[in-house]
Protein backbone atom coordinates (compact mmCIF):
# COMPACT_ATOMS: atom_id res chain seq x y z
CA UNK A 1 0.00 0.00 0.00
CA UNK A 2 1.10 3.53 -0.85
CA UNK A 3 1.63 5.79 1.93
CA UNK A 4 1.07 10.03 0.98
CA UNK A 5 2.02 11.82 4.09
CA UNK A 6 0.75 15.40 2.92
CA UNK A 7 1.95 18.27 4.99
CA UNK A 8 0.12 21.32 5.09
CA UNK A 9 2.18 24.41 3.42
CA UNK A 10 0.68 26.62 6.30
CA UNK A 11 3.48 30.12 6.72
CA UNK A 12 5.89 27.81 4.10
CA UNK A 13 5.66 29.21 0.62
CA UNK A 14 7.96 31.34 -0.65
CA UNK A 15 6.97 35.32 -1.31
CA UNK A 16 7.37 37.23 -4.26
CA UNK A 17 10.52 39.37 -4.48
CA UNK A 18 11.01 42.39 -7.07
CA UNK A 19 14.37 43.65 -8.67
CA UNK A 20 13.18 47.27 -8.16
CA UNK A 21 12.62 49.26 -4.78
CA UNK A 22 8.87 50.07 -3.66
CA UNK A 23 7.66 53.12 -2.01
CA UNK A 24 4.83 53.93 0.21
CA UNK A 25 2.60 54.47 -2.05
CA UNK A 26 2.76 50.79 -4.23
CA UNK A 27 1.44 49.69 -0.68
CA UNK A 28 -2.13 50.87 -1.04
CA UNK A 29 -4.80 50.66 1.72
CA UNK A 30 -2.69 48.09 3.84
CA UNK A 31 0.56 45.87 3.69
CA UNK A 32 3.90 46.03 4.57
CA UNK A 33 7.35 46.37 2.51
CA UNK A 34 11.40 46.48 2.38
CA UNK A 35 13.32 47.46 -0.23
CA UNK A 36 17.18 46.94 0.02
CA UNK A 37 19.26 48.69 -2.31
CA UNK A 38 22.78 49.80 -3.02
CA UNK A 39 24.61 51.63 -5.73
CA UNK A 40 25.61 55.45 -6.78
CA UNK A 41 22.94 57.91 -5.40
CA UNK A 42 22.48 61.48 -5.70
CA UNK A 43 23.49 62.67 -2.32
CA UNK A 44 19.92 64.10 -1.25
CA UNK A 45 17.77 62.20 1.85
CA UNK A 46 14.57 61.71 0.52
CA UNK A 47 11.83 60.92 3.25
CA UNK A 48 11.50 57.72 4.46
CA UNK A 49 8.99 56.02 2.69
CA UNK A 50 9.54 57.85 -0.79
CA UNK A 51 11.96 56.17 -3.39
CA UNK A 52 15.52 56.97 -2.56
CA UNK A 53 17.75 58.54 -4.56
CA UNK A 54 19.72 56.64 -6.71
CA UNK A 55 20.74 57.31 -10.21
CA UNK A 56 19.81 55.61 -13.06
CA UNK A 57 20.66 52.38 -13.93
CA UNK A 58 23.35 52.53 -11.10
CA UNK A 59 21.71 50.78 -8.40
CA UNK A 60 20.84 47.02 -7.40
CA UNK A 61 17.52 46.59 -5.50
CA UNK A 62 15.69 43.73 -4.32
CA UNK A 63 12.01 44.48 -2.46
CA UNK A 64 9.10 42.73 -1.13
CA UNK A 65 5.23 42.85 0.43
CA UNK A 66 2.90 41.72 2.04
CA UNK A 67 -1.19 42.13 2.96
CA UNK A 68 -1.01 38.99 5.18
CA UNK A 69 -0.13 39.89 9.43
CA UNK A 70 2.37 37.53 10.46
CA UNK A 71 4.13 37.07 6.91
CA UNK A 72 7.54 38.02 7.70
CA UNK A 73 9.82 39.56 4.70
CA UNK A 74 13.33 39.39 4.03
CA UNK A 75 15.38 41.27 1.38
CA UNK A 76 18.71 41.65 0.40
CA UNK A 77 21.13 44.33 -2.31
CA UNK A 78 24.32 44.47 -3.73
CA UNK A 79 26.49 46.63 -5.78
CA UNK A 80 29.98 46.47 -6.92
CA UNK A 81 32.16 48.05 -8.87
CA UNK A 82 36.45 47.30 -9.60
CA UNK A 83 37.16 50.96 -10.66
CA UNK A 84 36.76 53.12 -8.37
CA UNK A 85 35.95 50.66 -5.95
CA UNK A 86 32.55 50.58 -4.39
CA UNK A 87 31.35 47.21 -2.03
CA UNK A 88 28.14 48.16 -1.08
CA UNK A 89 25.47 45.88 0.49
CA UNK A 90 21.93 46.44 2.75
CA UNK A 91 19.52 44.10 3.88
CA UNK A 92 15.90 44.33 5.69
CA UNK A 93 13.19 42.50 7.08
CA UNK A 94 9.32 43.52 7.77
CA UNK A 95 6.01 43.00 8.72
CA UNK A 96 3.13 44.53 10.38
CA UNK A 97 4.30 46.46 13.43
CA UNK A 98 8.31 45.64 13.01
CA UNK A 99 11.16 46.02 10.86
CA UNK A 100 14.45 45.82 10.54
CA UNK A 101 17.04 47.18 8.77
CA UNK A 102 21.22 47.26 7.78
CA UNK A 103 22.88 49.38 5.06
CA UNK A 104 27.00 49.05 5.05
CA UNK A 105 29.53 50.68 2.12
CA UNK A 106 32.93 51.02 1.73
CA UNK A 107 34.15 52.78 -1.77
CA UNK A 108 36.12 55.71 -2.90
CA UNK A 109 35.21 59.34 -3.32
CA UNK A 110 36.31 59.13 -6.74
CA UNK A 111 33.28 57.14 -7.43
CA UNK A 112 30.51 59.37 -6.45
CA UNK A 113 27.74 59.61 -3.80
CA UNK A 114 28.04 55.80 -3.29
CA UNK A 115 25.41 54.17 -0.47
CA UNK A 116 23.94 51.34 0.76
CA UNK A 117 20.61 51.81 2.18
CA UNK A 118 17.13 49.81 3.40
CA UNK A 119 13.54 51.30 3.47
CA UNK A 120 10.67 48.77 5.64
CA UNK A 121 7.68 49.87 7.40
CA UNK A 122 3.59 49.41 7.29
CA UNK A 123 0.74 51.01 6.40
CA UNK A 124 -2.89 50.08 7.27
CA UNK A 125 -6.33 51.54 7.39
CA UNK A 126 -7.77 52.52 10.76
CA UNK A 127 -11.24 53.48 11.71
CA UNK A 128 -11.23 54.50 15.82
CA UNK A 129 -14.82 54.72 17.23
CA UNK A 130 -15.61 56.79 20.64
CA UNK A 131 -17.67 55.37 23.36
CA UNK A 132 -19.77 58.43 22.79
CA UNK A 133 -21.21 58.62 19.71
CA UNK A 134 -21.92 61.90 20.06
CA UNK A 135 -18.30 62.31 19.53
CA UNK A 136 -18.41 60.93 16.25
CA UNK A 137 -17.00 63.49 13.39
CA UNK A 138 -15.04 65.48 15.71
CA UNK A 139 -11.31 65.70 15.63
CA UNK A 140 -8.95 63.84 17.98
CA UNK A 141 -5.54 63.32 18.65
CA UNK A 142 -3.85 59.72 18.95
CA UNK A 143 -0.81 58.99 20.25
CA UNK A 144 1.36 56.31 19.90
CA UNK A 145 4.80 55.14 20.12
CA UNK A 146 7.54 52.78 18.29
CA UNK A 147 11.00 51.65 20.09
CA UNK A 148 13.97 51.89 18.05
CA UNK A 149 17.00 49.63 18.34
CA UNK A 150 20.31 49.84 16.57
CA UNK A 151 23.86 51.11 16.04
CA UNK A 152 25.27 54.06 14.16
CA UNK A 153 28.86 53.71 12.93
CA UNK A 154 30.91 55.49 10.82
CA UNK A 155 35.08 54.88 10.05
CA UNK A 156 37.86 57.47 11.02
CA UNK A 157 38.87 57.57 7.22
CA UNK A 158 37.65 59.11 4.35
CA UNK A 159 34.24 61.15 4.66
CA UNK A 160 30.86 58.71 5.17
CA UNK A 161 27.75 58.88 6.35
CA UNK A 162 25.75 57.09 8.58
CA UNK A 163 21.40 57.79 9.26
CA UNK A 164 18.59 56.00 10.57
CA UNK A 165 15.01 58.10 10.09
CA UNK A 166 11.18 57.17 10.59
CA UNK A 167 8.82 59.03 9.50
CA UNK A 168 4.86 58.86 10.16
CA UNK A 169 2.45 59.24 6.55
CA UNK A 170 -1.31 59.60 7.33
CA UNK A 171 -3.47 59.21 4.29
CA UNK A 172 -0.83 58.99 1.96
CA UNK A 173 0.77 62.45 3.10
CA UNK A 174 4.17 62.34 5.10
CA UNK A 175 3.15 63.87 8.17
CA UNK A 176 5.06 67.19 9.97
CA UNK A 177 6.92 67.33 12.89
CA UNK A 178 6.19 63.58 13.12
CA UNK A 179 9.41 61.98 12.13
CA UNK A 180 12.83 60.53 14.29
CA UNK A 181 16.40 61.20 12.46
CA UNK A 182 20.20 60.90 13.42
CA UNK A 183 22.76 60.73 11.77
CA UNK A 184 26.35 61.04 11.62
CA UNK A 185 29.87 61.56 9.97
CA UNK A 186 33.34 59.34 9.81
CA UNK A 187 36.20 61.29 8.39
CA UNK A 188 39.89 61.07 8.49
CA UNK A 189 40.93 60.29 12.52
CA UNK A 190 37.21 60.93 13.48
CA UNK A 191 35.07 58.23 13.67
CA UNK A 192 31.38 58.30 14.60
CA UNK A 193 29.70 55.61 16.94
CA UNK A 194 26.32 55.85 18.27
CA UNK A 195 23.83 53.65 20.24
CA UNK A 196 20.38 54.22 19.71
CA UNK A 197 18.01 52.38 22.06
CA UNK A 198 15.07 54.56 22.61
CA UNK A 199 11.25 54.50 22.59
CA UNK A 200 9.97 57.09 19.74
CA UNK A 201 6.33 58.76 20.54
CA UNK A 202 3.80 60.19 17.56
CA UNK A 203 0.51 61.66 17.39
CA UNK A 204 -1.69 62.85 14.65
CA UNK A 205 -5.00 64.42 14.62
CA UNK A 206 -7.77 61.82 12.50
CA UNK A 207 -11.44 62.64 12.63
CA UNK A 208 -13.12 59.96 15.13
CA UNK A 209 -15.90 57.27 13.18
CA UNK A 210 -13.83 58.10 9.89
CA UNK A 211 -11.19 55.92 8.15
CA UNK A 212 -7.63 56.32 8.02
CA UNK A 213 -4.65 55.33 6.67
CA UNK A 214 -1.40 55.54 9.29
CA UNK A 215 1.58 53.87 8.40
CA UNK A 216 5.50 54.13 9.62
CA UNK A 217 8.61 54.08 7.21
CA UNK A 218 11.89 53.92 8.42
CA UNK A 219 15.15 53.77 6.45
CA UNK A 220 18.48 52.53 7.12
CA UNK A 221 21.59 54.06 5.22
CA UNK A 222 25.02 54.59 4.42
CA UNK A 223 27.34 56.35 2.04
CA UNK A 224 29.92 58.65 1.07
CA UNK A 225 29.26 62.26 2.49
CA UNK A 226 31.83 63.91 0.42
CA UNK A 227 32.24 62.92 -3.40
CA UNK A 228 35.51 63.68 -5.33
CA UNK A 229 39.05 63.14 -3.18
CA UNK A 230 40.94 60.30 -4.14
CA UNK A 231 40.26 58.31 -0.54
CA UNK A 232 38.18 55.81 0.97
CA UNK A 233 35.35 56.02 3.29
CA UNK A 234 32.90 53.27 5.49
CA UNK A 235 30.10 53.22 7.52
CA UNK A 236 26.83 51.25 8.59
CA UNK A 237 23.53 51.62 9.99
CA UNK A 238 22.58 48.57 11.60
CA UNK A 239 18.93 48.46 12.61
CA UNK A 240 18.21 44.99 12.05
CA UNK A 241 17.40 43.75 15.03
CA UNK A 242 14.97 46.24 14.91
CA UNK A 243 11.57 49.07 14.85
CA UNK A 244 9.23 48.25 16.89
CA UNK A 245 5.65 49.03 17.64
CA UNK A 246 4.64 49.75 20.86
CA UNK A 247 1.04 50.30 21.23
CA UNK A 248 -1.45 53.66 21.20
CA UNK A 249 -0.64 55.01 24.58
CA UNK A 250 -4.22 57.42 23.99
CA UNK A 251 -6.67 59.63 22.14
CA UNK A 252 -7.78 62.43 23.47
CA UNK A 253 -10.19 65.03 22.29
CA UNK A 254 -9.57 68.82 23.49
CA UNK A 255 -6.84 67.86 25.89
CA UNK A 256 -9.13 64.94 27.18
CA UNK A 257 -8.96 61.27 26.91
CA UNK A 258 -11.48 59.41 25.52
CA UNK A 259 -13.32 55.82 25.57
CA UNK A 260 -12.94 54.33 22.12
CA UNK A 261 -12.84 51.11 20.20
CA UNK A 262 -10.38 50.56 16.94
CA UNK A 263 -10.68 48.05 14.44
CA UNK A 264 -8.10 47.70 11.30
CA UNK A 265 -8.99 46.32 7.61
CA UNK A 266 -5.76 44.12 7.76
CA UNK A 267 -7.59 42.78 11.79
CA UNK A 268 -4.17 43.71 13.67
CA UNK A 269 -4.70 45.14 16.77
CA UNK A 270 -2.80 48.26 16.71
CA UNK A 271 -3.54 49.37 20.77
CA UNK A 272 -1.01 46.78 21.96
CA UNK A 273 2.80 46.63 21.25
CA UNK A 274 4.14 44.18 18.42
CA UNK A 275 4.37 40.30 18.91
CA UNK A 276 5.59 38.14 16.67
CA UNK A 277 3.99 34.93 15.57
CA UNK A 278 5.73 32.28 16.48
CA UNK A 279 6.59 30.03 12.71
CA UNK A 280 5.10 26.59 12.76
CA UNK A 281 7.59 23.92 14.06
CA UNK A 282 8.96 20.92 11.95
CA UNK A 283 7.26 19.02 14.70
CA UNK A 284 4.03 20.34 14.53
CA UNK A 285 4.06 20.29 10.25
CA UNK A 286 4.58 16.42 10.79
CA UNK A 287 2.14 15.59 13.48
CA UNK A 288 -0.54 18.07 11.34
CA UNK A 289 0.82 15.80 8.21
CA UNK A 290 0.14 12.54 10.12
CA UNK A 291 -3.24 13.67 11.69
CA UNK A 292 -4.03 14.44 7.95
CA UNK A 293 -3.08 10.50 7.16
CA UNK A 294 -4.75 9.08 9.86
CA UNK A 295 -7.88 10.55 9.48
CA UNK A 296 -7.22 9.32 5.68
CA UNK A 297 -6.78 5.81 6.16
CA UNK A 298 -10.38 6.07 8.64
CA UNK A 299 -12.27 7.40 5.56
Amino acid sequence: MRLCLKVLPLALASLPTFAAELSQQDLGATGALVSSCAGLATGAFPTEGNLFDWRPGLSSCNAASTTMPGQQLATSGTYNQATPSIQADSHGSAAYGSVGMYAHFRANASAGFAAAESTAGWTDTWTLMPANPAQIGQNAVLSFSVHLDGVLDGLPIGNSYTRIGSQVWLNNTAVAGQSFRSQGQGQGGFPFHQVIDQDVNFSVTVKLGTPFELGVFSRASAGTAGAGPNWFSEASSDFASTLTWQGVSGVTLAGNAIGYTLSSQSGVDWTVPYAPVPEPSMALLLSGGLLALVLRRRR
